[in-house]
């Protein structure tokens, strides 16, 4: 088998003008930086350059079997200069120089790039006579027209730069022009946005920051092309690339990564607090209809992400999380459904969701806590948590008039890292205090229990709030199970993997719970209120709920009675051996003052209702 060689004959120069000199510098090296900042491999005297303004790239082409430099827009770290970078006249992101090629920085800075035979070289770019003085008039600055020729007129300095300090790209050293920029929307395709991956985690080990990738999919694009063709489809991914671009911040990365999917790197962000924002503002960007050639479209997008370092180390890694999180949503339908009919509705919500905001911000939501105490130790179990929203007007409001709506925004993330931040803060509070150890337990709503960030929300406040997993409980309803019974148990099982418990709520009015109660790994179970409340005067309740308290204790399941209003419902449950009971005979919700006040005056008195 034949193999072709690389022709490195070439000597590679760049002829640079700018405000301080013309210089001829001859390219030895693989990778080079250029920007006014003193610690570029090639600083350019002006300050309309930008810092970092571009990058020079050595590549072997196999086309044509030579070696050749790249040049990029901006820093190997995503950064692109303020004025960009014109190659004979038009305007580009990633361009291979080929000799003549006459390069503008978007100021009066100019440069021309040639790639000549080491004679050539000798005789016409490099002065080989080490001790001939270099005329000083040539330091000054020189203007001459945007075509830099190369004549003997004006003899050049020369330089024969130093190592690069900027990190090798990777192994292969191989690069294609129609490897780097998708023909459709010019955006980076999946090729050279792995490359950035690769540079951004480099750089995020070195500085010891947070990255993070995106991958979006539009659902059902296929329909697009099959209504109005291809053409329109094309100008449709051009007005999807061209929003992204627009809501990205600056150095942030877009990609078509292939077909109907497009790519955004974000190679510094400070904390995953940060993502809400961008998040946001890309969920945003394209939710509003898109019109191409008088056709009208709403899309479906479906999100995937992957932060560094959490969810991986090294760019594939990352990679392969933020595909499994697509699949995971394109699978479980969680999508954001783009509207066309930007009605009252949508203008609402938006208010809606910016005075929640403003609510989390401003720091009027708060948590009760409703006692579960244990009817043979007459000792405090457990402290149920519910959020509460101290309206300035309304007063406190209860959850069921305005979770709803926050299941409607962006907010569902930050509000329920919120509410397991401030109960797990609390119930630590409540153990530093030398107070007796209560699990806390916290209701989640069906949006909260299948968002894919769950198991990583329960995670990272646990670990900043330094609360033993074993005393947080979450609470999911049948409904929840009966939506996806396989992905449920995977969560369950990933949040018993935390050592976090996990609780049934709701239990006794369905059947399919049940079913399943041996195959979850429930901790605890909570018997309906509605067979509570109906027991003094149905007696078919009292033998089912017999049933159930005896169903759990086989399965060795904490059993919880709540909705305990009257004496003789206490009565009777404490006859029917139910040792956990919860409501409003024995305490409503309390503030954290008045359940600190409860659990240090009953750990001296045990509650006299019991």
């Amino acid at each position: 088998m034949n193999y072709s060689t690389k022709n490195t004959d070439n000597r590679y120069i760049l002829v640079l003008e700018d405000n301080n000199s013309r210089r001829t510098i001859s390219l030895e090296e693989s990778k080079y930086s250029l920007g006014r900042h003193s610690s570029n491999s090639i600083v350019i005297h002006s300050r309309q350059v930008s810092r970092k303004h571009a990058t020079l790239i050595k590549k072997f082409n196999r086309k044509t079997n030579q070696e050749s430099f790249w040049i990029l827009d901006g820093d190997l770290e995503g950064k692109k200069s303020q004025n960009g970078i014109f190659i004979n006249g038009e305007k580009c992101t990633v361009h291979e120089l080929t000799d003549g090629d006459l390069i503008n920085f978007g100021c009066e800075v100019n440069a021309s790039y040639h790639a000549v035979s080491p004679a050539t070289i000798s005789e016409s770019f490099i002065d080989k006579n080490k001790s001939k003085k270099i005329d000083k008039s040539i330091l000054k600055p020189v203007k001459q027209p945007a075509t830099l020729p190369l004549d003997k007129s004006v003899e050049p300095s020369t330089f024969l730069l130093d190592n690069s300090s900027l990190k090798d790209l990777g192994n292969d050293d191989t690069f294609q022009e129609e490897s780097y920029l998708d023909p459709v929307t010019d955006l980076p395709n999946r090729i050279l946005f792995n490359e950035y991956v690769s540079i951004a985690v480099t750089n995020a080990k070195r500085h010891k920051n947070c990255l993070a990738v995106f991958l979006i999919d539009i659902k059902r694009f296929s329909e697009v092309n099959d209504s109005f063709g291809y053409t329109i489809g094309d100008y449709f991914l051009q007005a999807i690339a061209h929003r992204l671009k627009n809501c990205i911040r600056t150095g942030d990365i877009v990609g078509r990564w292939g077909g109907d999917e497009f790519a955004i790197l974000l190679p510094h962000i400070k904390e995953a607090d940060n993502l809400y924002k961008i998040t946001q503002r890309i969920i945003k960007e394209l939710k509003y209809p898109f019109t191409v050639e008088d056709k009208t479209q709403s899309l479906v997008t479906h999100l995937g992400m992957a932060i560094y370092p959490k969810n991986g180390q090294v760019p594939q890694d990352l990679l392969n999380y933020a595909e499994t999180q697509l699949i995971y949503h394109k699978r479980t339908g969680n999508h954001n459904i783009l509207n066309e009919n930007l009605s009252q509705t949508n203008a609402s919500l938006s208010q809606v969701e910016k005075r929640l905001y403003e609510a989390l911000t401003k720091k009027e939501l708060c948590l009760y806590y409703q006692p579960q105490l244990n009817s043979n130790t007459k000792k405090t179990e457990a402290m149920e948590a519910f959020i509460r929203w101290k309206h300035p007007k309304y007063g406190l409001v209860p959850p069921k008039q305005f979770l709803p709506w926050v299941e409607k925004t962006e907010l569902l993330v930050p509000l329920t890292r919120w509410i397991l931040e401030q109960a797990c803060t609390q119930n630590k509070k409540w153990q530093n205090a030398h107070l007796p150890f209560v699990i806390v337990s916290i209701n989640l709503s069906m949006a909260q229990f299948h968002h894919p960030q769950l198991v990583d929300l329960v995670g990272e406040s646990l670990t900043s709030t330094g609360l033993d997993p074993q005393w947080l409980e979450l609470e999911i309803t049948e409904a929840i199970i009966l939506k996806d019974i396989k992905l449920a148990y995977e969560v369950i099982r990933e949040l018993s993997e935390l050592g976090v418990r996990v609780c049934l709520d709701d239990f006794g009015i369905g059947y399919a719970a049940v079913s399943n109660l041996h195959q979850m790994p429930f901790n605890t179970i909570k018997i309906d209120v509605s067979l509570i409340k109906d027991m003094d005067e149905n007696p078919e309740n009292t033998t089912l709920i017999s049933a159930l308290i005896a169903l759990g204790e086989s399965f060795d399941m904490r059993v919880v009675a709540e909705g305990v209003e009257t004496q003789q419902q206490l009565n009777t449950l404490h006859n029917l051996h139910c040792q956990t009971m919860q409501g409003y005979h024995l305490s409503k919700p309390l503030s954290v003052q008045e359940a600190t006040q409860f659990l240090t005056f009953h750990n001296i008195e045990p509650l006299d209702t019991l």
